[in-house]
């Protein structure tokens, strides 16, 4: 189900379903990706998912704190704080109409974005605003089973390409080489496009479209289980 379908009548019989709300980012990937990538993972993966469990789709979050990637062309990042407060209002609000059971889920895993969720979900469970809540990323759904051929691949390689050309062929321009950041070890640098010049994080060389098919049907399995979870009593 997806709340933006909905009218008013329908929302009065599905108080206790669980609410999947998709989180994005307005981030590069790489000279290849969409801005979008992210918000695009996401939303294509909880509908898919909302139709497998019956849980209610939230509209997404298009925006998220990126780190990393904010000096490169095309990233609009918003701060923590900011995703604390809009998140915390968003589930509040769906608190208030009689929604107790969430999944948070976002496309976009940077470190101080995924934090800021977290931080909001465990308030919410502590003083028991909600009843259930998980919150995780793409990247936590990621295991052997998912057949990635590239070790660490995380951002704009293997996985993000090969679902783009899946999902959304029509958005992928070319492509584009292997590449990692070179940060240095556990110092914080101002300047981190210098250490990222690419904005790639993987190997986006060994995409393939039918790899992007077998990614969203594993990933959708897995995703479901969790809303699983959360639906249990």
């Amino acid at each position: 189900m997806e709340l933006l379908s909905l009218c008013m009548p329908e929302i009065e019989d599905i108080k206790s379903a669980v609410v999947i709300i998709p989180f994005g980012s307005i981030e590069e990937h790489g000279p290849h990706l969409p801005l979008g990538t992210d918000a695009l993972t996401a939303i294509a993966l909880t509908q898919a998912v909302g139709q497998k469990t019956n849980a209610l789709v939230a509209p997404p979050v298009y925006y998220g704190v990126c780190r990393s990637t904010k000096e490169h062309a095309g990233t609009i990042s918003i701060t923590p704080d900011a995703l604390r407060t809009l998140t915390r209002a968003i589930i509040e609000g769906f608190v208030f109409q009689g929604f107790k059971r969430f999944v948070l889920f976002s496309g976009h895993a940077g470190s101080l974005h995924m934090a800021a969720l977290k931080e909001v979900g465990e308030e919410l469970v502590d003083r028991e605003a909600v009843e259930r809540m998980a919150i995780c990323s793409i990247l936590d759904l990621i295991d052997e089973g998912l057949g990635l051929e590239t070790k660490n691949d995380s951002h704009a390689g293997e996985l993000e390409t090969s679902l783009m050309l899946y999902l959304h062929p029509e958005w992928v321009k070319g492509g584009a080489k292997e590449d990692y950041p070179h940060f240095p070890s556990h110092l914080l640098v101002k300047e981190k496009k210098k250490y990222w010049p690419s904005g790639i994080w993987g190997n986006p060389e060994v995409a393939t479209r039918e790899k992007g098919k077998q990614f969203f049907v594993y990933l959708v399995e897995k995703l479901a289980r969790i809303v699983e979870q959360v639906k249990e009593q």
